[in-house]
């Protein structure tokens, strides 16, 4: 760590009212460049080259040039001057028009899907391009126009705009449509499920080199490593806590070799989770508790950020499909098949995972060395808790077929669960909402979905009971006309 990173954390130990602790990987510029600005700015600076070139080339060309003559014919030179500047207008007029409107088109969508939306627009490369694309079209034609003389005229920057309009009203249709394209909830939902596997496949190279339970015993010493910042951790380098590790580790050997193992790092802040000032990032087992000798080499080890990173973590897009399933299941006037679409992802997200996890976690024969750090990957009981969230949303608005896509989620995810601690999760969460379910009408769609949740279950060694209990108070209540048991005590114990 650099001594102005000391510095403030120092400072921000001292005097948190002043001092954010410099966790932070990023300001809002850069987040902005990273995000969004850095392709557009890139084509801008293009458009911006090739309006100082023509402008040279116009002010230095031979009248009698074969190009020259050629571009002459398609602008004349004694009205280059006036078409550049009638583009330059134009342009500049269709583009904050078509910006304004795409804008509201995003708002209004965003209004039903939740704010992902502004996420997956801005994070579009081709949306990117077409920004870039038009702001760059009225640079270039402003260059020119400033550059222009009129003798000799700018024929060449009048041709290679006239070139570029037509080129624009391409573009602007493929623009209208693309956006128009963006805003289907299925395609919302597809970029979303596909930025998941991408982040995934990246978490699994980190989770194949760290631990998935601790080796040292429970009742070891343990230094509790405190973040002097807030926000989402974006970022944690394991190879810097692996060597801050094996560091404690000799010391603790006297200045030897240290017995191998001997201090292990636990993660506590994962990939996704918001840190605030105090809370403890990391635990060191193996030091002693007041021994704050590593606690610097072990915070830099964090990145945090105000957004968290699509790109790193997989809770992320998870989370954006759980919101989006949210809103479409609530009584908010959504499409019940908006939230199907979107439970269907995340339901097929868990199934990919759990293979790959348990692929990760047992084969490390091309692996390298293990490294000293506890990584507790906690991936299953966040999808289990998205699902779980959508049921209680389609309970309160009534959606029986959200619901019963719901249940085939369970039943579909309960024979890939291996581990013991993934079956627990899913038996503690069905169990919390399945009260929800005698919120719905008996339909048939949901008894059946109800049914075969009950039959998995039974067949994979879980409780049923509590299944077939809701299963049969639904039919109970149908068969004497009762209000749904939600609604009147007596539904649910009818004498």
């Amino acid at each position: 760590m650099t001594a102005a990173g000391r510095k403030e954390r120092r400072a921000a130990l001292h005097d948190p009212l002043r001092s954010s602790g410099g966790l932070h990987e990023a300001g809002r510029l850069r987040r902005g460049v990273a995000e969004f600005l850095r392709l557009p700015l890139l084509i801008i600076l293009a458009f911006s080259a090739a309006g100082v070139l023509t402008s040279v080339l116009d002010a230095s060309a031979d009248d009698e040039a074969p190009l020259r003559e050629w571009a002459s014919r398609m602008v004349p030179g004694e009205g280059s001057v006036e078409f550049v500047s009638a583009v330059a207008t134009s342009v500049v007029t269709v583009t904050s028009i078509t910006f304004s409107v795409l804008l509201l088109a995003v708002q209004q969508t965003a209004g039903s899907l939740t704010a992902v939306v502004f996420d997956q627009f801005l994070r579009r490369t081709a949306n990117q391009v077409y920004f870039g694309f038009f702001i760059g079209l009225s640079a270039f034609s402003f260059l020119v126009l400033g550059l222009a003389r009129q003798d000799p005229p700018p024929v060449y920057g009048a041709a290679v705009a006239f070139v570029l309009t037509i080129v624009a009203l391409v573009v602007l249709l493929l623009l209208i449509h693309g956006s128009i394209d963006q805003m289907r909830p299925q395609s919302v939902i597809r970029s979303i499920h596909e930025l998941a596997l991408r982040a995934r496949e990246r978490e699994l190279s980190m989770l194949g080199r760290v631990r998935a339970r601790r080796r040292s015993p429970e009742g070891v010493p343990e230094r509790a490593v405190t973040v002097y910042d807030s926000g989402y951790v974006v970022s944690v380098d394991m190879d810097g806590l692996a060597g801050t590790a094996r560091a404690a580790g000799r010391v603790a050997g006297d200045g030897s070799a240290g017995e191998a193992g001997a201090v292990e790092v636990i993660v506590e802040g994962r990939l996704g989770e918001y840190a605030v000032f105090g809370d403890v990032v990391a635990r060191l087992a193996g030091v002693a508790p007041d021994d704050g000798s590593w606690d610097d080499a072990v915070r830099s080890a964090f990145g945090l950020d105000d957004i968290r990173d699509v790109e790193v973590e997989c809770g992320y897009a998870t989370d954006q499909l759980e919101n989006i399933a949210w809103a479409a299941s609530s009584s908010a006037q959504q499409s019940p098949q908006t939230a199907v679409t979107a439970v269907r992802a995340l339901r097929d997200l868990l199934a990919r995972w759990l293979i790959a996890g348990e692929r990760d976690r047992s084969d490390r024969a091309d692996r390298p060395e293990e490294l000293p750090v506890v990584y507790v990957d906690g991936v299953v009981p966040r999808v289990l808790e998205s699902l779980a969230t959508a049921m209680i949303a389609s309970a309160e608005s009534r959606q029986a077929q959200t619901c019963a896509e719901l249940l085939r989620a369970f039943a579909g995810v309960a024979p890939r669960l291996r581990r013991d601690d993934e079956r627990a999760a899913f038996d503690a969460t069905l169990d919390g909402v399945l009260p929800s379910v005698i919120q719905h009408a008996e339909l048939p769609e949901l008894t059946e979905a109800l049914r075969d949740l009950e039959r998995v279950m039974d067949e994979c060694g879980h409780d049923a009971s509590r299944v077939a209990r809701v299963r049969a108070l639904l039919w109970e209540s149908t068969d004497r006309l009762l209000p749904k048991p939600s609604d009147e005590p007596e539904a649910a114990h009818p004498e």
